[in-house]
Order: C-alpha cells, then structure tokens, then sequence
C-alpha cells in the first residue's frame, strides 16, 4: 500500500509520517502541505494522492512554493490519533491541510481543488498572516 503511494507520481512523492509529533518535528512555521490519512483500501489511497497531485498542478502558486506531502498509514503508531480528527467527509482516506505547526484542517474530498486553492489563499503562503496567531512558541 505504501509503496504504490509512493510510486504514484515520479516528480512527486508523499513523505511517510508516524504521528502529529513527528509531523510537528519537521514542520516549519511557513509550511503548507496536505496529508493522507490512508484507508485499507489502496486503489482508494491512491486515487486520493493523484487528485491532490493534480489540484496541486492547476493551482496558480508563485514559482518558489513547495507544497509538502505527507501520508499516514493504518500501521503507524499515531493513526488512530490522527483518524480520531479526520474522516467527516466520506471516511478514509481522509485529506489534512497541514499549516506550520498549529494548523491541521479536514478537507472535502469531493471539492478538493477548490479547498485546496481556499487553504491556501486563506492560511497558506498565499496570504499575509496565514493560521499563525504568533504564540510563542514560533515567536518567544
């Protein structure tokens, strides 16, 4: 299952993540990514990566965006943690918008473009403050 994931787009790869700790270890405060929280159903998984993948492409983001890809897979240790916030619209697998380190927002599937450019535009790099409420943790 991982590794169809992970072969799905050759320019393209979803990092494998254990859990929101060690999500929150690499994130930086600017970061914007989308994650995967996958279900048992790999044909499912993989065609929730390639309609992010091409969301991703269509979406007018100024040259210098990196856009991180995460999955998280049903055996890692911080699954049901993370299933536990996600899968409202429609069950598994389920698409996280992933902001710096405070923000970890459900997306429709179903609209996914859509909530993908509105993330973006509303909390990414795309607009001027993002989800930041400037804690002290990002800045003491």
């Amino acid at each position: 299952m991982i590794y169809l994931l992970l072969m799905l787009v050759s320019n393209t790869s979803f990092v494998p993540i254990d859990s929101f700790t060690e999500l929150d270890a690499i994130a930086n405060p600017t970061d914007f990514g989308l994650l995967i929280v996958m279900s048992a159903d790999s044909i499912a998984n993989k065609e929730m990566a390639t309609s992010i993948v091409e969301a991703i492409s269509v979406i007018n983001y100024d040259d210098t965006v990196d856009v991180s890809l995460y999955f998280v897979s049903m055996n890692a240790s911080g699954y049901t943690e993370m299933a536990s916030l996600v899968g409202k619209f429609g069950g598994f697998p389920a698409v996280v918008v992933v902001v710096g380190h405070c923000g970890f927002l459900e997306l429709d599937p179903e609209f996914i473009e859509a909530e993908i450019e509105d993330a973006w535009c509303h909390w990414g790099g795309g607009s001027t403050q993002g989800i930041c409420n400037y804690c002290t943790r990002c800045n003491p």
